[in-house]
This record gives structure tokens, C-alpha cells and sequence, in this order.
């Protein structure tokens, strides 16, 4: 995988000096992956409950027993030594001896916690998710992304399909800082993203059709992304450029890769994004559902994850 990374990189930048006429082949972009993290703790896959368990079930059988099991085993005891006799007198002194019994405080308590439960929602997430696209409080128990379709200064009713935020790197900056201006120019909202890297994640390089490149009148290639992450923590809701953003929202893997399937190598580009058990098997439903060969994926463009 490294020696592949760098065969990538090492073509990327001789082909940007192959000579001063066309020194700038490729468009350079940089585009912000702006996630929202669970604002509970998520559901736990197979794996993780399995490993739960199986701890739980060591530190039982590995912990002394508590004052509420050894009341239990005197319960249990003093009950069946109470079957056994039988008699006046000393079943009165067993019976005043046993006083309330375990199970019963148990079953008590069990009741109130149900009650507590049912009271305040534990565990229902639809009393709190709100089903709008573009809130922050839907699916609070999962990692959401930031997907948007701008216009990309274009007023004759363009709008893009549903991608990452990203602009165009400009002579002389980082590509860090092109991430941190998209924050600024595309959101009327202060965003203050949490936990940029210095290095980006992810590339992805996209050719440009031949009818694009007469319309841009441009000699470049096609685009080079570079996708950085960063962390949104705030609970207020985001306010967009109208003018550089026609619409936004907030997805999780399933949604996103719904909604970037279309494009299988930006989507497969972004492999990294969410957790590899989310996200791998709904690459495989959407590479199934638009039809194509496991061959065509791989060779439809060049993406290179970092």
C-alpha cells in the first residue's frame, strides 16, 4: 500500500513539471469533511457485545459475592430449611428470621426501574432525533457528515451533486489554509472545525470531460482533491452562503454513500471517512445497485487514500 501511495504522488508531481507551457495540469482543491460526532454513545456491533458479555461473564465468576448474593444464598437456605421442618414453633422462629426476602427488593427495584425508563425515554432515540436533513440533533447516536451542493459561482441555476465542501486552492497557500477559508466563505456561521491535520487524509483525482474543459477554457487535466477532517462540536445549527451554497445536510455512512454513489471513486476515495465496518458494506450495495464490475470500479479513475 505505501510503495502504491508513493507511485501515485511521485506521478502526480512529474506530471506538473513536464514543462512551463502546461505547468499547471491539474486543478488543485482542497475540501473539508466536517463531521459531527455521536452525541451519545452508539449501539454496539456483534463483536463489541460479544466481548461485553464474555467480560461480564469473567468478572462474575472471578469477583466475590457481594452482600446482596450472600443475602440471597441466606434466603435460599433458610427457605428450604423451613420446607424441611415443618413444626410450630420453630418455623415461627425461621419466619421472623427471614424477614423480607431478597427476590422481593429485587423485583421491587426492577419495577422502578422500569418506571425511570419508560419516564424519561431511555433507550428511544426518536423522542430526541428530529428527521430533518439538516439538523444536528437527528441520529444522535451516530457519526453524521457534512454533504452540500454549491453552485461554484455559476448563475444559470447549476447546481453540483452532493459532495464534501471544497475550493480552490489559490497561488501561494497551504492547503490547509484553502480548508480553513472554505469554513469561512461557504458558511455565514463562525466554524471553528476542531482537529485539522496538517496532512490530508485522502485524494482524489477527477479528469475533466472534454465539453468541461472547453467551457472553463482551461488546459488542465482535471482536479486534484485533497480532503482534510475536521470536528464540528457545536449544537447550534449552520448557516449557508445562498450565494455559494444552494443546499446542505447532515448524513451518516448509509446516506452518504447513497448519496455519493453515484460517483464510486470519490465514494471509494473516502473509504477512511466513517469506520470501515460502516461504511464497506454500503460501498458494496451501491457498486451492486448502479451495476458495476469490481474491474470498471478500481479502473474508472486514479484515487489515492493516504
Amino acid at each position: 500500500m505505501g510503495s502504491r501511495i508513493l507511485c501515485h504522488i511521485s506521478r502526480f508531481h512529474s506530471s506538473l513539471a513536464v514543462s512551463s507551457e502546461h505547468s499547471h495540469i491539474w486543478d488543485i482543491f482542497a475540501s473539508i469533511a466536517l463531521v459531527r460526532p455521536p452525541i451519545i454513545a452508539p449501539p454496539m456491533n456483534d463483536i463489541e457485545k460479544r466481548y461485553q458479555n464474555f467480560m461480564l461473564q469473567r468478572e462474575l465468576e472471578d469477583s466475590l459475592r457481594c452482600d446482596f448474593e450472600l443475602r440471597q444464598l441466606r434466603d435460599e437456605r433458610l427457605l428450604n430449611e423451613r420446607e424441611r421442618l415443618k413444626v410450630g414453633d420453630e418455623e415461627a422462629n425461621l419466619q421472623e428470621e427471614i424477614g423480607i426476602l431478597a427476590s422481593v427488593d429485587e423485583e421491587n427495584w426492577r419495577k422502578e426501574a422500569d418506571r425511570i425508563r419508560k419516564e424519561l425515554a431511555v433507550g428511544n432515540l426518536t423522542k430526541f432525533s428530529k428527521t430533518d436533513s439538516a439538523s444536528l440533533q437527528r441520529k444522535i447516536d451516530e457519526f453524521l457528515v457534512l454533504l452540500v451542493c454549491q453552485k461554484f459561482g455559476r448563475d444559470d441555476g447549476y447546481l453540483s451533486r452532493w459532495h464534501l465542501p471544497q475550493l480552490q486552492n489559490l497561488p501561494g497557500e497551504s492547503l490547509k489554509q484553502t480548508s480553513e477559508r472554505c469554513l469561512k466563505e461557504l458558511f455565514s456561521t463562525e466554524i471553528h472545525g476542531e482537529g485539522i491535520s496538517n496532512a490530508p487524509f485522502a485524494v482524489y483525482f477527477y479528469c475533466y470531460p472534454a465539453q468541461l474543459r472547453q467551457r472553463l477554457k482551461t488546459q488542465s487535466r482535471g482536479a486534484a482533491i485533497f480532503f482534510f477532517k475536521a470536528l464540528y462540536m457545536k449544537r447550534s445549527a449552520l448557516l449557508v452562503k445562498k450565494d455559494v451554497v444552494a443546499d446542505y445536510k447532515w448524513a451518516n455512512a448509509e446516506e452518504f454513500a447513497a448519496s455519493v454513489g453515484h460517483k464510486m471513486s470519490y465514494l471509494r476515495a473516502l473509504s477512511t471517512l466513517f469506520p470501515s465496518y460502516l461504511l464497506t458494506k454500503n460501498i458494496s450495495e451501491c457498486a451492486k445497485k448502479n451495476k458495476i464490475s469490481k474491474n470498471s470500479v478500481e479502473n474508472a479513475t486514479t484515487n489515492v487514500v493516504i
